[in-house]
């Protein structure tokens, strides 16, 4: 009777909704009404759920940190007005006020790279479709005014201009990719 009624006054309980307090946590809060599901349907002992409370309430403290380990350093990374002096004496400042281990390092890292190669694909996809565009012959429906005649029969075209910009493009984002620091 008494754990019925506690049931009761949870649900009808005015709890906020964390996906409605932040939206982009939609696919944590449908797994978490799952295991609350799971929870109240199985019979669980109270050292059992003791233990399950620590390992939720210890995989939140990673996720929390992992966030907020790496924050500092990408602050000091944004500040483009500091000389080599500054930006060291301030790097050998987080060093010693946060510990970052090689997983938190690693992570960010592997981030940054798998950026960088997405990059460097879509660079060489703009820069091949642009010289595919320029060499293929397109219909004549396509080829939209003549810039330039070559010849009576040959010249260039507002698609070849349209064509160089996406090589451009494509040039213009594999120099930024890795310019980068």
């Amino acid at each position: 009777m008494k754990i019925t009624r506690l049931l009761d006054i949870k649900k009808n309980s005015h709890i906020p909704d964390v996906a409605k307090l932040s939206g982009k946590k939609e696919p944590l809060r449908k797994k978490l009404d799952e295991l609350i599901e799971v929870i109240e349907q199985s019979g669980v002992d109270h050292s059992l759920s003791q233990s399950y409370q620590e390992e939720i309430a210890e995989a939140f403290r990673r996720s929390a940190f992992k966030a907020k380990a790496v924050a500092p350093f990408q602050a000091l990374d944004q500040d483009n007005n500091l000389s080599r002096e500054e930006l060291l004496e301030g790097l050998e400042k987080l060093l010693s006020e946060n510990k970052i281990d090689s997983k938190i390092s690693s992570s960010y890292i592997r981030r940054n790279a798998i950026q960088k190669l997405v990059m460097f694909i879509l660079a060489i996809l703009l820069i091949v479709f642009g010289f595919a565009m320029i060499i293929m012959p397109a219909p004549p429906s396509f080829e939209i005014f003549t810039v330039f005649y070559f010849n009576a029969n040959d010249g260039v075209t507002i698609m070849d201009l349209v064509s160089l910009l996406i090589i451009f493009g494509g040039v213009l984002l594999f120099v930024l990719n890795f310019n980068k620091k």
